[in-house]
């Protein structure tokens, strides 16, 4: 048990049951938002239907050549090759004090496989769904697979909740959080909506994709601040 608390990079982040209520009750709210969510999409539900393809052919109209390259580019911080090794260096390098590297390899592994579990469960549901993407002449970047959940705003969610749940130790005050609070939610925000502006998701999809990270991301936290509390109380 101390060698797994010594790996986690969430060791100074104090364990308190309110803190644990608050994950738990993001993470619950979440995932029956996206189980609702999954349920419309997989019954067609009309209105669902209707707004993604409103929406959708409202961004065709309005979309041009400078937009949709701006989105080819911040589309990339979805990408499963760069997230994976950009959690682990976060996790890497938020570990606070003078640990040496293994010890700071681990933390970062750590929350990489918890991560990486996460997206690889997104990919499950992903093909148990099998959603339908819009038709390829509108697409304007490249997607392949199922569309729902989609899979680059899951993995861009899931890193800016992972940097965030790593960064909130070294955060000493109220203007430092809402900062990367706000950098975070703006990073995994701009990913998910460049997937519906390039036409390569519906709408669902993308909220879909947020709501599923927020549920894996909040309770895995949960689950990690509980187990690092029983842990010192067995102490």
């Amino acid at each position: 048990m101390r060698q797994v608390e010594s790996l986690a990079p969430v060791d100074s982040i104090p364990a308190s049951t309110s803190s644990e209520q608050v994950l738990l009750a993001l993470g619950t709210g979440s995932a029956l938002l996206f189980g609702g969510l999954t349920i419309a999409v997989a019954r067609h539900v009309p209105d669902v239907r209707a707004a993604d393809l409103h929406i959708h052919l409202w961004v065709l109209v309005h979309r041009n050549d400078l937009t949709v390259a701006v989105a080819r580019w911040v589309t990339w911080g979805g990408a499963t090759l760069l997230v994976i090794p950009a959690l682990v260096l976060v996790g890497t390098l938020s570990r606070p004090g003078p640990l040496r590297l293994r010890t700071r390899l681990g933390g970062g592994l750590l929350l990489a496989v918890t991560a990486s579990v996460g997206i690889y469960v997104g990919l499950l549901i992903n093909g148990g769904i099998g959603g339908v993407r819009p038709d390829v002449t509108d697409w304007a970047g490249t997607a392949g697979g199922p569309s729902y959940p989609s899979g680059h705003t899951t993995a861009a969610s899931i890193l800016a909740a992972a940097c965030l749940w790593a960064a909130w130790p070294r955060l000493r005050t109220p203007r430092a959080r809402i900062a990367v609070v706000t950098v975070a939610a703006a990073y995994a925000l701009l990913v998910g909506l460049t997937r519906v502006w390039l036409g390569v998701h519906w709408p669902s999809d993308v909220v879909g994709g947020w709501l599923y990270a927020v549920t894996w991301s909040a309770l895995a936290a949960a689950a990690a601040t509980l187990a690092r509390r029983q842990n010192r109380g067995a102490r």
